[in-house]
């Protein structure tokens, strides 16, 4: 694995949003670059703490690296309460709470445990790290304790060690400086130890670095742009998946912010940018402090299937959805989106039981590869059929002279391993040879008459049909013809049949445009003409789901029932301000038909 790669591919916050009714309590957000977030489970906490002070604050989540389980920890505090900041020092509770999961989603009962040392007045922002030499946590928080040569209480780090976080040793002063300290986050990079600290009296962070956990082996690092920063709390440090880059984010509690995001790409030397408003995006609610954790695409399917906002299923830049079901199981056969002018090379298929959690099963095709001979790259819409226990898989790519072309390859599994066959199925120059009217020869999709005869539809400005040969592989020349009545035709045709009406669907527009979107019309022939009736899909700004079409449906085997997978702009809209059509993320939703016969408008 070389530096820049990683088993990570997301990121998870776990925070409090305020001292409002429900604020005190764990909220989650998600982010596939660490720098955009979207509020999961609808802005609503995912865990609430009924016990002690009946709210939590601070909340930190660790991954416990040899047992497969998650521990979150966090504040036995609730100002909402009413009591006051005042009782919340000095007769606060002296309790952590702790949950745990081997899922991220679900989460056991909320337990807690008394690590502040008799008469502290309270618990305060624990954390904890993992100590790779001891094969244990280190777990610290703030407590206001008075010692002996002090008249009131002070504020100082305490530690703890712990390898299940149910049996603790006895809590051991860490952090003692002249003034107030809480606060404190702890990261490990090449063997050395980087510490980042609320100062209470300056109300700013200041870093130092160690080279054990040991209380006595850090050392102070001059962080000038740290330093500078008044009014802010709860540092939280994280590595960027991707690139030897660290995202440190400070609560600006001071003039009520939120958090801000600073970048250093040398921890040790203290070195530290502020970004700018709209190099960053934490989501709709305002995020108080908490802890950012590293992710896998499995967790964060998992996160997305059970806190998403019910559309989105795939985590990652993926588009063209083409969904199917073989067996028990669904498939979905995306573009792998995300690079500019839709330049990608490989193709993925996703599988789930339900429809909600997807797996990424894995590389179908690379045309950067030897995987398609007549293929330089662009790896564009795919679409499955299967046919006597085969699997065939349409692809797009581009010919050695630079036009798109339709190829397909065979496996005998959904998921492969796919052979491609050496020639393209269709291509433009064959268009010009039939006088079939084409823009680019793309977006295939597969249509198999109740008689058995299987269709390929395609086409860009101009929509087509064609029959395929017994074989899959080939097509009837002679069956080629446009298809009429495409009002608006841009490209990604696809048609099904249902009370004796062949039902055609399409994009409109242009992928790059918000208003890309799915037309619908109904013809008595296959081949048309079709009569336009409406737009079926569009988008629906209020959610900030745009550029919503290049879908799919799929028919329930043996019911009346249908699933529509289409892509629509990545959220938070703000992540890419160019490029949006090469910035895409796949989505599901049912869709229905009314008393009339007609398809009903996908709502939103």
């Amino acid at each position: 694995m070389s530096n820049h790669e990683s088993a990570y591919n997301g990121y998870l916050l776990v925070h409090f949003i305020g001292e409002q009714p429900d604020g005190e309590q764990v909220y989650f957000s998600y982010s596939e670059d660490g720098l955009f977030w979207k509020d999961l489970n609808g802005g609503l906490p995912v865990l609430r703490s009924e016990l002690g002070e009946k709210g939590v604050r601070d909340p930190f989540v660790v991954r416990s690296p040899k047992e497969g389980k998650f521990y979150l920890i966090a504040t036995d505090l609730r100002i909402a309460n009413g009591k006051g900041w005042g009782n919340a020092v000095n007769e606060g509770s002296r309790d952590m709470i702790i949950w745990e999961s081997t899922d991220l989603v679900n989460w056991s009962a909320p337990w807690s445990v008394t690590l502040a040392i008799p008469g502290a007045g309270c618990l305060w922002a624990p954390e904890t790290v993992y100590d790779e030499a001891a094969d244990e946590f280190l777990v610290f928080w703030a407590s206001a304790t008075t010692d002996l040569g002090e008249s009131d209480r002070k504020h100082k780090i305490y530690s703890s060690r712990t390898k299940d976080f149910r049996s603790f040793t006895p809590a051991e002063r860490y952090i003692v400086r002249d003034n107030h300290i809480i606060d404190t986050t702890i990261i490990e990079h090449n063997g050395a130890y980087y510490r980042y600290s609320k100062d209470e009296t300056t109300k700013n962070i200041r870093v130092e670095r160690g080279t054990s956990l040991d209380k006595d082996a850090f050392t102070n690092v001059s962080a000038p742009v740290l330093e500078a920063l008044h009014g802010v709390e709860g540092p939280q440090i994280y590595k960027f998946n991707d690139r030897d880059e660290w995202c440190l984010i400070v609560d600006r509690f001071a003039e009520g912010k939120g958090y801000l995001p600073l970048i250093t790409s040398d921890l040790a030397s203290g070195d530290f940018r502020v970004l700018e408003d709209g190099q960053f995006d934490l989501g709709r609610t305002k995020k108080r402090h908490g802890g950012v954790m590293p992710i896998t695409a499995e967790e964060s399917a998992r996160l997305i299937a059970a806190f998403g906002d019910g559309h989105q299923i795939l985590p990652g830049q993926f588009a063209d959805p083409d969904i199917a079901k073989f067996g028990d199981k669904y498939y979905i056969y995306p573009t792998k989106d995300g690079f500019d002018g839709w330049s990608g090379t490989q193709f993925h298929v996703f599988s789930s039981d339900d429809r909600r959690l997807w797996k990424d099963e894995g590389l179908i095709l690379d045309l950067a590869t030897d995987d398609v001979p007549w293929a330089t790259g662009n790896a564009w819409a795919p679409a499955i059929a299967t046919r006597n226990d085969r699997y065939y898989y349409y692809f797009c790519g581009k010919e050695k002279n630079g036009h798109s072309a339709i190829g397909v390859a065979v496996a005998d599994t959904p998921i492969g391993p796919f052979r491609a066959e050496p020639e393209p199925l269709v291509t433009m120059a064959m268009m010009k040879r039939l006088g079939i009217k084409m823009g680019q020869t793309i977006d295939p999709s597969i249509y198999i008459e109740e008689d058995g005869t299987p269709y390929l539809l395609f086409g860009n400005c101009d929509g087509a049909i064609v029959q395929l040969g017994e074989d899959m592989v080939t097509v009837i020349e002679d069956t080629m013809a446009n298809i009429d009545g495409l009002h608006d035709f841009r490209e990604a045709v696809t048609v099904l049949k249902r009370g004796g009406l062949y039902h055609f669907t399409w994009s409109c527009d242009d992928t790059g445009s918000e208003n890309y979107h799915v037309n619908y019309g109904t013809s008595e022939s296959l081949y048309g003409p079709v009569n336009f009736h409406y737009t079926v899909l569009e988008k629906n700004k209020d959610k900030d789901m745009l550029g919503t079409a290049h879908h799919s449906i799929m028919r329930e085997p043996g019911r009346d029932q249908y699933w529509i997978a289409y892509h629509r702009f990545v959220t938070p809209l703000t992540r890419f301000t160019e490029g949006k059509g090469f910035h895409r993320e796949t989505c599901l939703g049912e869709l229905f038909f009314g008393e009339d016969g007609l398809m009903k408008k996908i709502e939103l």
